[in-house]
């Protein structure tokens, strides 16, 4: 059921599920491979936080493997030893 105020449903009655991006105000605001990278920055940092610096854990956790998290923490500047 939908209750509102006033003779008309407008977008902004609905639950956020049902209205668009604009109108709920959650329009990207970076590109979908900055969103990636960002997160899986974030993946990674939390792998290495967990195992405290430990590469091969992390990649492990991540399910993946110790060269490509290798490069992924090159390519994003991460230094595991900051997590030891």
């Amino acid at each position: 059921m939908l209750v509102c105020e006033g003779g008309a449903i407008h977008a902004h009655d609905l639950p956020p599920t049902l209205q668009t991006a604009e109108v709920s105000g959650t329009l990207p605001q970076h590109s979908l491979d900055a969103a990636v990278a960002a997160f899986e920055k974030d993946l990674i940092q939390d792998a290495l936080k967990t195992t405290r610096g430990n590469r091969a854990k992390a990649a492990r956790l991540l399910d993946s493997t110790e060269r490509i998290i290798g490069y992924k923490i090159q390519k994003y500047g991460i230094a595991p030893a900051r997590f030891r």
